[in-house]
């Protein structure tokens, strides 16, 4: 058995019916132990302090909670367009101002709200919807960027690319002519004569002077020393060891583009991007575009549109770069025909990573989420994928997976509680 022997600490425990990590074997009849807000120990038959908090959950079902990845839940509507990756969903929301209530009572502990707009409307910003608002607030999401009319958002991308890249450039000028400079610098001082030390020049003068005889006119200055003119060398020596600094200072990057230049320079904190489509041929056109700077991942997809999408026609592609595809659960129809086909189960079959989101962006979407969920497991979509579609992927999509997404070790204790399967429409 598992030890949390540390007295001085105040644990809670939960002593539940089962358990679904997401990421391992359902417990029946096992402990959580929680302390500061994190998960200390999962398992059964643990061992903690008598003096714990426990909570009595044997009759219930625990599981984290579940993420959504993508809403705009009581945010006012506006149409930006262009290049502003700068710009933040996070400054429009005002938590004071959102009833949460009906994504907590569907299990959403997480949300990632999206700016509004097409091209490149900006990131994406996550929330808890519950808890102290110190601690509500995660960060930033995704960079949402769309593809859904291929005439407009073409060119919006390529002249991403093609900002990010004069700005890379900007930068490996600045820095070849500051090397320039310093190598200059530094070769001047190689080359300057050395000076004569004081007390080898003009001796009988100096001797004059300790005698107490002043120079004619009564002035005791050197010749060197005359005042001098406003351009005078001191500022070339000042701008000669600024030009030899070992600290190389880039020149701005353009905000409105930076992800893009982190990407192109394969930097590790460069955000993800979420491209957005409405047809199978907008992921053609996306690589279209991106065959200039195969740096930028393509893939992380949303695959929006309605129940009879085309999608069924680039499922191998997507699976031959194991793209992460968000998706509404539901059963459609392969175009004008009456053949009932599971996106879903066919993505996730495939090799592909299914992230699933509500079918609406609506209280009644949150309602009967779970229960579409249930619907597309049902029809072929494997449980274990299901549940990691809406807890830990969703959480990696949005870089937060370290946190949130699943009960594990040191993750933060979000949690949600059920009367029964988190499948069973009842």
């Amino acid at each position: 058995a598992a030890h949390a022997n540390e007295d001085a600490e105040p644990f809670v425990v939960i002593q539940a019916g089962r358990v679904i990590t997401v990421t391992g074997e359902e417990l029946v009849g096992a402990e959580i132990v929680l302390a500061d807000g994190k998960i200390r120990l999962v398992g059964q038959k643990l061992d903690y302090p008598k003096s714990s908090r426990v909570i009595d959950a044997r009759r219930e079902v625990v599981m984290p909670g579940m993420v959504l990845p993508r809403t705009r839940w009581q945010l006012s509507n506006y149409s930006r367009s262009g290049i502003h990756a700068d710009r933040g969903a996070g400054k429009e929301v005002y938590l004071d101002r959102i009833d949460f209530s009906p994504l907590l009572e569907a299990g959403f502990t997480t949300v990632c709200f999206y700016p509004g707009g097409t091209g490149i409307p900006g990131t994406g910003a996550v929330f808890r919807t519950a808890g102290d608002q110190a601690i509500r607030e995660l960060g930033p999401g995704y960079v949402r960027i769309t593809l859904s009319s291929p005439a407009r958002d073409k060119k919006v991308l390529r002249d991403a690319i093609s900002r990010a890249k004069k700005e890379i450039e900007k930068v490996e000028k600045a820095r070849k002519e500051w090397e320039e400079k310093r190598k200059k610098a530094e070769q001047e001082d190689k080359e300057k004569p050395k000076e004569t030390p004081k007390g080898e020049e003009q001796p009988d003068k100096e001797e004059d002077k300790e005698d107490g005889e002043e120079d004619k006119g009564g002035s005791s200055a050197k010749p060197d020393d005359k005042e001098k003119p406003a351009d005078s060398k001191e500022g070339d020596a000042d701008a000669k060891e600024a030009d030899k600094s070992d600290t190389f200072t880039p020149p701005k990057i353009d905000p409105a583009v930076l992800p893009m230049v982190q990407w192109l320079r394969k930097q590790d904190e460069a955000p993800p991007l979420l491209f957005e489509l409405s047809r199978a041929s907008d992921l053609h056109h996306l690589d279209q575009v991106l065959e200039t700077a195969p740096e930028l991942p393509a893939a992380t997809l949303y695959l929006s549109g309605g129940t009879a999408s085309d999608y069924h026609q680039i499922v191998e592609d997507l699976a031959a770069r194991k793209a992460t595809a968000l998706v509404q659960p539901h059963i459609g129809n392969l175009p004008n025909t009456v053949t009932r086909y599971n996106l879903a189960a066919e993505l996730e079959l495939s090799d592909c990573r299914v992230v699933l989101m509500p079918s609406s962006d609506s209280a009644t979407g949150f309602e009967v989420f779970r229960s579409r969920v249930a619907e597309v497991v049902r029809a072929g979509l494997p449980r274990a994928a299901a549940l990691q579609a809406i807890t830990l992927r969703p959480a990696e999509m949005l870089g937060i997976e370290s946190r949130l997404g699943s009960i594990d070790k040191g993750k933060d204790a979000d949690l949600l509680f059920l009367d029964g399967d988190p499948l069973d429409p009842l």
